[in-house]
């Protein structure tokens, strides 16, 4: 197959280096603009790269072209193709999405199954379509999440299966044995990208399981969910479900043990296995003391009332 690669992160890199390593031709290698590993991969095995702000652009379209390309394999990349482009190849241009389809379409899927506590999470390989995620479905695997799966576990599985299920999509379209299955529109369900601020956690609004959820979701290298103690932002990286029924107060911490609090949610208390100061790095363990309190809506109202200001 002669292959026009679009990558980005480690997916994209993890998928170009099974693909150079076979006996596709790798004819083209399209990055995102700035520091990319895709595109210094693309230079130890010497295949030509191009970074357009527009992918789209009709000088870009027209390079393409040259190529006269089997297929566009997108894996990682995040600019949106139109159908003039997408139109290229002679094939097809697959897109590999990190979700279930059509339950699982837009940005970080594989985050909102995490936050949402969901118990497995999918990986698809799809013909790219007019629409965000809505093309027909060529392949798809679903893996189990177990409690405490982080988003780095995650995309750990993500990155060893995502050229597997390449290779094997690719080899399926060679011998003319693929299936497409077109997405039923009713079932489908859309995530939206997220944001920074997004991970605030107030302790008295989420339960311990969403806050464990939050947690595991956005750690690092996301910019992690976060609270406050004493107005310092704390991010929050690792947490545990405690298996014991101990209740208390929203945001309290109730216990200090080897380098771990025990701290109180909405409706009862999970460990918070390590959390830093945001502006220093400093463990948050060393400076609270027990029977102190992170952020709380409760407790912003009532330093706001304090403050004599009026709502």
């Amino acid at each position: 197959m002669r292959i026009v690669f679009w990558g980005n992160g480690q997916r994209g890199r993890s998928c170009l280096r099974v693909l150079s390593e076979g006996r596709h031709e790798i004819q083209m290698v399209v990055c995102h603009p700035g520091p990319s590993t895709v595109r210094e991969l693309a230079e130890e095995i010497e295949v030509e790269t191009i970074s357009p702000e527009d992918p789209n652009d009709k000088e870009v379209r027209q390079y393409l072209q040259r190529f006269d390309s089997d297929l566009f394999v997108l894996a990682g990349y995040g600019k949106i193709l139109r159908r003039q482009t997408i139109d290229i190849p002679k094939l097809m241009c697959l897109n590999l999405h990190g979700g279930k389809l059509p339950q699982c379409r837009g940005s970080s899927p594989i985050n909102w199954s995490l936050i949402n506590g969901a118990s497995s999470f999918g990986l698809s390989i799809i013909k790219v379509g007019s629409g965000v995620d809505t093309g027909d479905v060529l392949l798809d695997h679903v893996f189990d999440i177990s409690a405490d799966n982080t988003i780095c576990d995650l995309h750990d599985i993500a990155n060893q299966q995502f050229p597997l299920m390449l290779l094997e999509a690719i080899e399926q379209i060679e011998k003319g044995t693929h299936q497409l299955r077109s997405q039923n529109d009713s079932s489908a369900s859309y995530y939206p990208i997220r944001f920074p601020d997004d991970g605030l956690i107030f302790w008295d609004i989420f339960t311990a399981e969403q806050v464990h959820n939050r947690i595991r979701a956005l750690t690092e290298p996301y910019p992690c969910a976060f609270t406050f103690y004493e107005g310092r932002e704390v991010k929050l990286i690792a947490s545990e479900l405690y298996a014991q029924r101990f209740f208390g107060e929203a945001g309290r911490v109730y216990k200090k043990s080897s380098g771990r609090l025990l701290v109180c949610a909405s409706d009862r208390c999970l460990w918070i296995n390590k959390a830093v100061f945001k502006d220093s790095g400093e463990p948050l363990y060393g400076l609270i003391k027990r029977y102190e309190k992170l952020a709380t809506v409760k407790g912003t109202l009532l330093d706001f009332l304090r403050a004599g200001k009026t709502i």
